[in-house]
Protein backbone atom coordinates (compact mmCIF):
# COMPACT_ATOMS: atom_id res chain seq x y z
CA UNK A 1 0.00 0.00 0.00
CA UNK A 2 1.43 3.46 -0.74
CA UNK A 3 0.33 7.03 0.85
CA UNK A 4 1.18 9.29 -2.07
CA UNK A 5 -2.10 11.58 -1.07
CA UNK A 6 -3.29 13.71 2.11
CA UNK A 7 -6.50 15.14 2.16
CA UNK A 8 -6.85 18.38 3.10
CA UNK A 9 -9.67 17.91 5.71
CA UNK A 10 -7.21 16.32 7.94
CA UNK A 11 -5.99 20.07 8.54
CA UNK A 12 -9.21 20.48 9.81
CA UNK A 13 -8.87 18.00 12.56
CA UNK A 14 -5.47 20.05 13.50
CA UNK A 15 -7.11 23.14 14.04
CA UNK A 16 -9.72 21.93 16.28
CA UNK A 17 -7.11 20.22 18.19
CA UNK A 18 -5.46 23.66 18.65
CA UNK A 19 -8.74 25.58 19.20
CA UNK A 20 -9.37 22.95 21.79
CA UNK A 21 -6.13 23.24 23.69
CA UNK A 22 -5.81 27.03 23.59
CA UNK A 23 -8.92 27.52 25.24
CA UNK A 24 -8.27 24.94 27.84
CA UNK A 25 -5.23 27.18 28.37
CA UNK A 26 -6.87 30.07 28.39
CA UNK A 27 -9.46 29.15 31.05
CA UNK A 28 -6.84 27.32 33.36
CA UNK A 29 -4.51 30.86 33.20
CA UNK A 30 -7.63 32.66 34.16
CA UNK A 31 -8.40 30.47 36.57
CA UNK A 32 -5.03 30.91 38.32
CA UNK A 33 -4.33 34.07 38.49
CA UNK A 34 -7.70 34.79 40.09
CA UNK A 35 -6.84 32.49 42.75
CA UNK A 36 -3.51 33.56 43.40
CA UNK A 37 -3.32 37.33 42.75
CA UNK A 38 0.36 37.53 43.91
CA UNK A 39 1.37 35.44 40.85
CA UNK A 40 -0.27 37.66 38.84
CA UNK A 41 1.25 41.19 40.37
CA UNK A 42 4.68 38.88 39.99
CA UNK A 43 4.27 38.13 36.26
CA UNK A 44 2.82 42.38 35.88
CA UNK A 45 6.59 43.17 37.87
CA UNK A 46 8.30 41.09 35.54
CA UNK A 47 7.89 42.73 32.71
CA UNK A 48 5.13 40.14 31.67
CA UNK A 49 1.65 41.24 30.01
CA UNK A 50 -1.44 40.01 31.91
CA UNK A 51 -4.28 38.58 29.95
CA UNK A 52 -7.56 40.11 29.73
CA UNK A 53 -10.72 37.48 29.27
CA UNK A 54 -11.43 38.42 25.82
CA UNK A 55 -7.63 37.69 24.92
CA UNK A 56 -7.49 34.23 27.03
CA UNK A 57 -10.76 32.81 25.66
CA UNK A 58 -11.52 34.47 22.34
CA UNK A 59 -8.28 35.76 20.63
CA UNK A 60 -5.57 33.18 21.60
CA UNK A 61 -7.70 30.04 20.66
CA UNK A 62 -8.71 31.39 17.34
CA UNK A 63 -5.44 32.73 16.54
CA UNK A 64 -3.64 29.62 17.93
CA UNK A 65 -6.48 27.15 15.53
CA UNK A 66 -5.72 29.11 12.60
CA UNK A 67 -2.05 29.07 12.52
CA UNK A 68 -2.11 25.47 13.65
CA UNK A 69 -4.58 25.03 10.37
CA UNK A 70 -2.23 26.86 8.18
CA UNK A 71 0.80 24.76 9.12
CA UNK A 72 -0.78 21.98 8.83
CA UNK A 73 -2.08 22.47 5.21
CA UNK A 74 0.94 23.79 4.25
CA UNK A 75 2.59 20.29 5.40
CA UNK A 76 0.35 18.92 3.36
CA UNK A 77 1.23 20.65 0.50
CA UNK A 78 4.73 19.70 0.91
CA UNK A 79 4.04 16.45 1.87
CA UNK A 80 1.75 15.93 -1.63
CA UNK A 81 4.75 17.51 -3.59
CA UNK A 82 7.15 15.23 -2.41
CA UNK A 83 5.17 11.96 -2.06
CA UNK A 84 4.66 12.06 -6.22
CA UNK A 85 8.16 10.71 -6.37
CA UNK A 86 8.48 9.20 -2.50
CA UNK A 87 5.30 7.57 -1.56
CA UNK A 88 5.29 6.13 1.53
CA UNK A 89 4.63 2.31 1.44
CA UNK A 90 4.20 -0.31 3.50
CA UNK A 91 2.72 -4.16 3.48
CA UNK A 92 0.00 -5.60 5.66
CA UNK A 93 -0.30 -9.28 6.30
CA UNK A 94 -3.45 -10.47 6.65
Amino acid sequence: MELKRVKFCSAVYVGVVALVMYLIVGALQLILFAQAPELASAVAAGGGVLPTASQALVMTPIIGAVVGYVIAIIAILIYNFVAQKYPIAWEIKK
